[in-house]
């Protein structure tokens, strides 16, 4: 179906679409640099995470981008043209969701870390190990929920590619990127959870930055696409 028997979506609902995809990709990176790394020992980790005040920031600079992202998403799939690839946008719009839910989860998780190697450090000898123990469990928790917000992502990005080629609207290119980060992503959870190779870690990161990459460049491509339909429907009705 060609673009042009679809009506185009309102702009000032794609430039939001756009602007909470840049903000959510620099939001992303920004939590990414200051995320601070700690021992896999629980025992130290806990110790460091006492005595770290950035934990709780990362937190809720993973739970922004969480929902900046979401919001991009949504707007994109939502604006995307009827046609074949209508239902493959609908669904991939479902896998992030789940993706973003499930991320939220453990980022809370996580968030919560600090408090109990808060009380940790203000227990007696005797009360640590409990402490550590929590610690250790949360931890564990929210890697397996992050895991599965990764597959979820992964899932999107295969889904959306089946949607962006049956689309006159995207590249085949942006199709092959999205379909390069599902794989990513897929490949790295299997691999991280199966088989614990370093490998999977690679994968993983390449997996989140071609994601980042199709949010925006779907996002922007939307937006252009809307202000050029804009644009003939104005000189039609000058002409008219």
């Amino acid at each position: 179906m060609h673009l042009h028997s679809s009506p185009a979506p309102d702009r000032g609902l794609l430039r939001i679409g756009v602007v909470s995809g840049v903000l959510g990709v620099v939001t992303a990176l920004v939590q990414s640099a200051i995320d601070p790394a700690y021992s896999d020992d629980p025992t130290k980790a806990i110790g460091q995470a006492s005595l770290s005040h950035f934990l709780t920031l990362s937190r809720v600079l993973d739970m922004t981008a969480f929902l900046l992202l979401l919001v991009s998403v949504s707007v994109v799939t939502t604006a995307f043209p009827s046609g074949r690839g209508a239902s493959w946008a609908r669904l991939a719009r479902t896998a992030y969701v789940v993706s973003a839910t499930a991320g939220a989860i453990a980022t809370m998780l996580v968030g919560s870390l600090p408090d109990v190697a808060s009380s940790w450090a203000d227990a007696t000898p005797a009360l640590k190990p409990g402490y550590v123990a929590a610690y250790d469990a949360l931890g564990n928790v929210s890697g397996g929920i992050f895991s599965v917000s990764w597959a979820a992502l992964g899932l999107f990005g295969l889904v959306f590619a089946v949607a962006a080629f049956r689309s006159e609207q995207f590249s085949n290119l942006l199709a092959g990127v999205s379909a390069t980060s599902g794989v990513a992503l897929v490949g790295a959870v299997v691999i991280g959870v199966g088989l614990h190779v370093p490998v999977a870690f690679v994968l993983l990161i390449l997996g989140l930055v071609l994601s980042y990459v199709v949010i925006v460049a779907s996002g922007v491509r939307t937006w252009r696409v809307a202000a050029a339909a804009d644009t003939r429907s104005a000189a039609h009705e000058e002409v008219s």
